[in-house]
This record gives structure tokens, sequence and C-alpha cells, in this order.
């Protein structure tokens, strides 16, 4: 039997509990319009509750810009009337100034509050269905949104949890007639990058355990209270490195949002916050943390607490000693914690814009008491990103996480003259593909280069859409079918669409076609992923290809069948459309499912299904899949590498990985097409 419908009615949110009960007592319709009957408000006052108390202020920019500002807090309890006058006296929850100023704010505004109750409620269900509506308001698509919860609740199993999901969408479906605004559709919430990687999420027991070994090893190496260490702009002499290892999937990203959250709210004390930064060498992950920590009150604008490392090493270096290496050189100012995402990106030589002649690893531990690093060797992708044989043995020492171990003893390490002491922490659990694990293993095994092999189906099972692997003979006919699972809306019936089996969907494409990101083809338009077919076989069309002389070669072709779609940001929005997409990575962008994703625009996101082109530099040649520099345009890659080769497979494994409910292939060699036919064949008839 499905559970019972919940019940949703608006009351003011005042200090006065008589107030409230008053408020309550006198509901005679939900936000839907429904009747609520004498049983639904004994319900509401006599069970557990989880309730959302909402401001809202209309602002005037300096440019005349008119916005909404909404201020939120979700709450549970078990008795809703006591519950409200607790609240006025409860600004001690928050650590930062910020968060204070948040919560005062919303006690002085004219808000409501939203009650939800349910017969089933219990004390386990009410704070699960608190983290999941924490997590949803994260996301919401109001550009200017505040969130005032300090810290989440999530559960472990209990008896009624299979009941969330129903409840959690029921529940939702009527705050979002309420407001459409702040409770935007379902299925537009679970498209979003910062829901995919908000705190709020329960973790799974690996990460639990990692978390829990990460803050006691903080709470031992800094500061304790309110203590001001004796010089704190005095450099850091020895650092201190957690180092969280695991392949794509297993939840790193998620882990970091919600140790972060922790680390703000847990350490320190109101004489001296806890002085801690997030660091992420990647513009898309930027954005999605600058507007995580911003929505949490936990910084005012872009850049405070979370920043691009060159960022990082700049503020925290010295004035007064010129630019570059010179300023570098003289640390300053150490954070208390730093911690880093997507750590196998981050710089291991110099460039223009980071002139550092050591790592960026290094120059951050030199401005940091402890650094936790996300490493995932697998996604090494740039000759700049490669690890030195002296950097790889001092952080992935052979054998270290041996007997099935997740963690490797805290040891003494030295790199570039820099004493440190280090440990490690392994994730093994997939959590982005929901898939069975004859699925899950196919896919690492093709992503891995060690071998294709008949595709196998997964299972269907109570509340799971089996996962789809699907083999295009045609670059059209894949892009057709992403373009049908990103359909969320069927115009033919006027209602939103399953979104486990629709919803954010993307093509992506290995970087086998040239792309710049500082100029256009000499020949005009934009930069294409382009592929034709001839005589019966398809083929990578060049574009604006440098022969030996330099000169420019553009190669045309008069066949009937010609693919091309253009790379990422190569088309142009409507402003109105730009400007509603402000702030949102390039997936979440609706235009951008007319153009190619490549690995520097997807990287650690996840995606609904994705569609991947894999160019010619993946070739299957003698039963085994072959890596040819020669016929990819990823100079970063190829140029100066000992082992272009690895680089190439990572790129494959970063872009096999992005699909939770599908993964949709075409490939361009011949051999490898015909292969991935043969076992998709296979997979059926076995």
């Amino acid at each position: 039997m499905a559970p019972r419908q919940p019940i949703v009615i608006d009351v003011p949110f005042r200090e006065d509990d008589r107030e409230v009960e008053q408020s309550i007592d006198n509901a005679d319709r939900e936000v839907d319009g429904r009747k609520v009957s004498r049983e639904d408000r004994a319900l509401l006052k006599t069970y557990p509750t989880v309730y959302i108390i909402h401001g809202k202020r209309h602002e005037r920019t300096r440019s005349g810009f008119e916005r909404d500002r909404f201020l939120v807090y979700v709450g549970e309890t078990n008795s809703i009337v006591r519950r409200t006058k607790e609240h006025y006296s409860d600004e001690a929850t928050y650590r930062s100034e910020r968060g204070r100023k948040a919560w005062r704010q919303l006690n002085q505004s004219d808000a409501r509050m939203l009650v939800i109750g349910q017969d089933h409620f219990n004390k386990s269900l009410t704070l699960d269905l608190e983290n999941t509506f924490l997590s949803y308001l994260l996301a919401s698509d109001v550009e200017d949104v505040t969130l005032v919860n300090g810290r989440g609740n999530p559960q472990d199993d209990y008896y009624t949890k299979r009941e969330l999901p129903a409840i959690t969408s029921a529940a939702w479906r009527k705050l979002n007639r309420y407001e459409p605004r702040l409770f935007p559709a379902e299925s537009i919430i679970r498209d979003s990058a910062i829901f995919k990687a908000s705190p709020f999420h329960a973790l799974g027991r690996d990460q639990l355990n990692a978390e829990d070994a990460i803050l006691a090893r903080l709470r031992q190496a800094l500061p304790s209270g309110g203590e001001v260490p004796a010089d704190p702009d005095a450099p850091v002499s020895t650092g201190e490195l957690i180092v969280v290892e695991g392949m794509a999937g297993t939840g790193k990203t998620v882990l970091l949002s919600h140790l972060f959250l922790r680390v703000m709210n847990e350490l320190g004390s109101g004489e001296r916050p806890v002085d801690a930064c997030l660091l992420v060498n990647h513009k898309e992950q930027l954005t999605v943390y600058n507007a995580i920590m911003r929505r949490l009150a936990l910084q005012g604008s872009d850049g405070k607490v979370v920043l691009a490392p060159t960022q990082f090493i700049n503020q925290r270096s010295e004035l007064g000693h010129g630019k570059g290496l010179d300023r570098q050189d003289h640390p300053t100012r150490p954070a208390d914690v730093v911690l880093v995402d997507e750590a196998h990106l981050l710089l291991n030589e110099g460039n223009q814009g980071y002139r550092g002649s050591r790592n960026m690893l290094v120059d951050i531990m030199r401005r940091a008491r402890v650094v936790v690093a996300v490493y995932d060797l697998g996604q090494v992708l740039r000759k700049s990103q490669e690890l030195a044989p002296a950097m790889r043995d001092a952080l992935f020492p052979q054998g270290r996480f041996a007997g099935r171990r997740t963690d490797c003893p805290r040891r003494q390490a030295e790199l570039d003259h820099f004493p440190f002491h280090v440990s490690n922490l392994l994730l093994r659990q997939q959590y982005r593909i929901d898939a069975c694990d004859e699925v899950v293993a196919w896919i690492d095994d093709f992503a891995s280069g060690r071998g294709v092999g008949p595709i196998p189906r997964d299972i269907p099972r109570d509340g799971h859409e089996p996962y789809q692997i699907r083999v295009f003979d045609s670059p059209f006919a894949l892009r057709s079918a992403i373009e049908d699972r990103a359909l969320t809306f069927d115009d033919r019936s006027g209602e939103m669409v399953d979104d486990t089996s629709h919803g954010l969907s993307r093509v992506l494409a290995t970087y086998d076609w040239p792309y710049s990101s500082k100029s256009h083809p000499a020949s005009g338009g934009a930069w294409e992923v382009r592929i034709v077919r001839e005589e019966g076989h398809w083929v990578s069309l060049g574009q604006d290809v440098r022969r030996s002389d330099g000169q420019s070669e553009v190669r045309e072709t008069d066949a009937p069948e010609c693919f091309h779609m253009p790379w990422n940001y190569q088309t142009t929005q409507m402003p109105e459309e730009a400007r509603r997409d402000k702030g949102k990575a390039w997936a979440e962008q609706s235009h951008t499912l007319g153009e190619c994703g490549s690995i520097y625009t997807i990287q650690g996101f996840d995606l609904n299904y994705a569609g991947v082109i894999i160019g010619p530099s993946v070739c299957w040649r003698d039963g085994h899949l072959v890596f040819d520099p020669a016929k990819s345009c990823n100079s970063q890659a190829i140029n100066g590498s000992e082992r272009p080769e690895d680089n190439l497979r990572h790129e494959l494994n970063v872009l096999l990985k992005r699909g939770v409910h599908g993964l949709y292939l075409f490939a361009v060699d011949e051999g490898l097409e015909r292969h991935l036919l043969d076992m998709q064949r296979a997979g059926s008839e076995g």
C-alpha cells in the first residue's frame, strides 16, 4: 500500500507558541488547496513534523536589476508549537558571523512557515526528509537564496526508509505549487550539479569511515578552542597531508563537500573561527562550489573560501617580492585546513598562470597546517599533471592498500626539500553508476583498456531502472537517442517525464578533433566534432589541420552523410537564456544539448545518460584496445609526455564513467565499432 499523502500547510512564523498553535487550528486548506480535516490538524500538532521557515525580500541592485532574496531554514521536531519558540534563541548554533546574521534576518523578517506532517513520520524519517529538502533547496533555481542551516542529520537504515522517496516527491509537488521559484520541479533539482555535490547527502559506510578518520586527525593537528598560534603568519615548516583516493564515481566530491561543512561548523570557536578553504583546479567545479558556499552563508561572494589553487597560493604569499616564483617563495598566513578536490588536476610544473617551478601541491602544503587532497591517478590527463617518480613514491607507495585495506598509516615524506607527514585513505564503493556489479566491471574494463567483452544486461529490481549500455552504428543515431533521454517534459501529455529514465543527458567526445578556446578556425565558424561516412564506413574529418610546413589545410568532403556538432562553449546563447543559466556548469545550460562536451567540461560531473563519441585515437587491433597519440588533438596530453597512451586511456576513463543510468557509445574506428556491435549482440544473446 502506498503511504498516505503528506499534509502541507502554511502558517506565520512567530515566537509566540500560542499564536502558532492557533494558526494550525485555523488552517482549513493545504498549500495546494486541499481541505484540512480536524484529524489532519491534530496530527500536525502531535506527530513529528518537518518545517520550512522562509522569508523573502524584494531588492533592487545598483544596476537597477530587481530580484527576490530568499532566506530559508529547514528543520524537524516532535512538537512544532514548542520548537518555534525555541528558535528565537537558537543563534548559538552558528559558528560564523555570516550565519548568525542570516539567522537574525530570518527572524526579523515577515517570515512564513510550511509545516509538513504524515502519519508514518518518526524521528529517523523526519531527519532524512529534512536532509533531502536541504539538498533540494540548496539546488533551488532561485539565483539568490541563502540556506540558514548549520548542518544536516543523515540517517542509517530504519523501518520506514523505503517510504522516503514517495513522501518526498508528494510533499515537494505541493511545495512546487505553493512557490515554484523556490521549490522547482523535482526533475530540475535532481539534474543540478549543486544537488549532486550537496553536503547534505547521506554518506556511505566507506565515506563515513574516511570522514571520521580525517576529522580525528584535524582535531589532533589544529589549535584547540580559541587558541591562537604563536605566530599566525609564520609559514608551515612541516606539512600534514591526507590523501583520499578513489576511482571516478566513488563519491569523492560529496565526501569533500560534507567534510567542509563539518569543518566549518565543528572546528574552531566563536573567538577564533577555523580558517578553511576549498580548492579545485577546474572551472566548472569551481562554479558549483562557489554557489554552494554562497547559499550556505559561508562566503558572501566568490573567491573567499572557494578558490582556484593559484588564487590561494598568491593570496597567501608575502607582498613586495615581485610576481611568480619570486613571490611564491614567500608563503605567509597559513590556513588551518585546505581541502583540495580533483587534486590530480594540480600542476606539477609551471605555466603562464602558475609560475612556480615546484608543484602546486607542495606550494599549497607550505600554506596550510593540514591539507586533505582527493586524488584519482586514473584521471591524470595532461603532461603538466603527471607525477615524477619521486612524487609517486612519496604519495602512492606500492602495496599501501594490501589485503583489502582502506587506510595507509601516517609516514614521513619529502618533496622539493619540503618535509611533511602523509597518510592515505581509499574509497572503493561505486556510487555514480547505478548498475549491477557485472555492468560496473564491464565499464571499468573498457575504461582502463583491459578489454571489451560481451555487454552484460543489468537486472531489473524494485525501484531501479536497469542501466543501459547501447552501441550505435551512427553518430546521428547516438545524438538522437541522447536528445530523447534529455526530454523531461512531454508536450503531448503536458506532464513531466519520469526523471529516472530522462533528464540531464549530453553528448561527449574524446579530444580527437581540433579545438582552441583562444581562436576560431581559419575557415570560419565554430570548432566542431566532424565525422563523414565514406565507402561504407565512418571517417573523422579534421578541421584546420596543420601540415608539417606550418600551413593550414582544411579537408572538405562531398559525402552525403556528414555529422558535425560544435564543441563545448562554441554556440551563443540568447541574452535571456544566458541570464537564466548564469552560475551553472556547462552540462546544466539548456543550449549545450546541441554541443559536444569534452573531458575539460564534464570531469567530476554526473549525467543521467552519457553519449560518448569515441574518436580515432581509440582503436581495436588484433583483439586489443590500442591508444594512438598520433590521432589525438589533445596536445597537452601528448606533447612532452613519456606516457601519452596513459593520458588517452585516462581520458576515455573519465568519459565512460559519467552516466548514472546509461552509457551510449559510437566508435569512429571501424575495428572498434565492429567489435562493440558484436559484443552488444553477444550480450543480448547470452
